[in-house]
């Protein structure tokens, strides 16, 4: 290789680098031309959008809160791109506004997870009740089916909301772990609970229902069969409620119980009233009773009294005013009269009293006595006829048998005044049995014996066979028969004339 003189070979390779060095410069100008229109262009476009989009005032509202952003954004997802607001899947937005102000809502898709018939669904809704996510998930309710939110009795109804969990999740921007709704801090839970059948045998009867209640308490109550105190559910109101149990219901009786210091009601299951008596806890005292008997069978609505009996003595007064008698003095002459007076009296009565709760139920009469006893006034008078000289007085038969003679006061009476009426059995009966006429006399036994003959003048022949409330004493009563109004007038008295037998 033949390579040319060194000071030729210098000269020779300074025009190359010169070359080199305008064709590197003209390079880096092209590239500064280039980033200069860019950012030119740039620089236009933005003085472009400035005059042409104005700035606008959005109100965004979300998970609780608001916000205001300055945006000459169009679409409501880039202006809530630029108010750092994710949308999230199920989410929706609404806008609203005019011209000076945009207001974007953003309603937040709720998770939720739905078991039914042995199946579970997941996925985020907008519904605004349980019912509401029932029917996007196409689950029909039979008319005794239960709907549960995490575990509790719902409606559907009630609202879906968002747990409190969730909401802090979405405001702080954090991402919650993933997996099932179990705890409900990711959403709503819900699930269904289907009825089964199950017999309810009250009373002999069998009811044929179905519940999705989990107990048989709750089962019953569903249905509108009601426990009330004392009643009996076999098995038990806690027990589970399986598909065709059968469940008997004993009712208790009512029984409406009386002490003597308080009253109450006790629901029983108990057969005797005995029974009913231990299950309150009341032991009879000896001195009281209960009615029915303890023996008494036990009825619903029943009343049972327990009664408190006690006993006292007690004295009762009366005062028992004297009367006035008269009789005949034969030591006294003619036409002569003396009086002894009397006094009232005082009549005891001793009563043995029974008392049940305090209220007396009776009384006996023990005893009675005077003290002191009435004395009645005494008039004494003569004999109209001095039966010390002449055995018969003028105007009496000789014939007759006079054994004495009586100083009375004389009053007459027929049937009709009596004071029976004409169809009473006793009308016109006399107290010997014998029909009222005339020649009949009521007397006062003490003073003319029953069945005593006498003469009475004015009136006739007559026997004691008859007695009255009035008839005290001196007074007799003549009769008539039937309705006869009798002769004899008003009260006389005078001596009549008590024969021999």
């Amino acid at each position: 290789m033949v390579f040319p003189p060194e000071g030729e070979r210098k000269r020779s390779r300074a025009p190359q680098r010169f070359a080199g060095k305008v064709a590197e410069a003209l390079i880096n100008d092209s590239h500064i031309r280039f980033h200069a229109a860019v950012i030119l262009a740039l620089a236009f476009i933005a003085l472009l959008t400035f005059f042409i989009l104005p700035v606008h005032r959005v109100r965004v509202a979300v998970d609780g809160a608001e916000k205001t952003v300055l945006s000459r954004q169009q679409g409501a997802s880039a202006v809530l791109e630029q108010a750092q607001v994710e949308l999230l899947p199920g989410d929706a937005v609404q806008e609203t506004g005019d011209s000076g102000e945009t207001v974007l809502a953003v309603k937040r898709a709720v998770p939720v997870e739905l078991e039914s018939d042995g199946e579970t669904l997941t996925w985020s809704t907008l519904a605004q009740t349980i019912g509401g996510v029932l029917a996007e998930a196409g689950t029909t309710l039979g008319p005794f089916d239960s709907v549960l939110r995490s575990d509790l009795p719902a409606s559907v109804m009630d609202p879906i909301d968002s747990s409190p969990r969730w909401v802090a999740s979405r405001l702080l921007r954090l991402s919650l772990p993933p997996g099932s709704l179990a705890d409900e801090g990711d959403g709503v839970r819900i699930a269904i609970r289907r009825a089964m059948p199950f017999t309810v045998i009250e009373d002999g009867e069998a009811l044929e229902l179905e519940s999705s209640q989990p107990t048989v308490g709750l089962a019953l109550r569903q249905r509108g069969i009601s426990l009330g105190p004392g009643d009996l559910v076999f098995p038990s109101a806690a027990s589970p409620q399986t598909a065709g149990l059968e469940v008997h219901v004993e009712r208790a009786r009512r029984v409406d119980l009386s002490l003597p210091d308080l009253d109450t009601v006790i629901f029983t299951q108990a057969d005797t009233v005995e029974e009913v008596l231990s299950e309150a806890g009341v032991d009879l005292a000896p001195t009281e009773r209960v009615e029915p008997s303890e023996e008494a069978p036990v009825a619903d609505d029943m009343e049972v009294s327990v009664l408190s009996m006690s006993e006292e003595r007690y004295v009762e007064s009366e005062t028992v005013y004297h009367g006035t008698v008269f009789d005949v003095d034969y030591s006294l002459g003619v036409g002569e009269e003396r009086e002894v007076e009397g006094w009232d009296g005082t009549l005891y009565r001793e009563y043995q009293v029974s008392y049940e709760n305090g209220v007396e139920v009776g009384r006996e009469l023990v005893s009675e006595w005077y003290d002191p006893a009435p004395q009645d006034t005494v008039v004494y008078h003569g004999p109209t006829v001095d039966y010390r000289a002449a055995a018969a007085p003028a105007g009496v038969p000789e014939e007759l048998d006079v054994s004495q003679s009586l100083y009375v006061c004389a009053t007459w009476y027929n049937a009709a005044s009596a004071g029976k009426s004409p169809g009473s059995p006793g009308y016109g009966v006399t107290a010997t049995g014998v029909p009222l006429t005339k020649g009949i006399v009521a007397v006062d036994p003490g003073v003319i014996p029953l069945g005593t003959h006498m003469f009475i003048p004015g009136y006739g022949f007559g026997v004691a066979a008859d007695t009255g409330g009035s008839i005290v004493g001196n007074i007799i009563d003549l009769g008539y028969p039937g309705n006869v109004v009798g002769d004899w007038g008003n009260t006389r008295c005078l001596d009549i004339y008590i024969l021999n037998p």
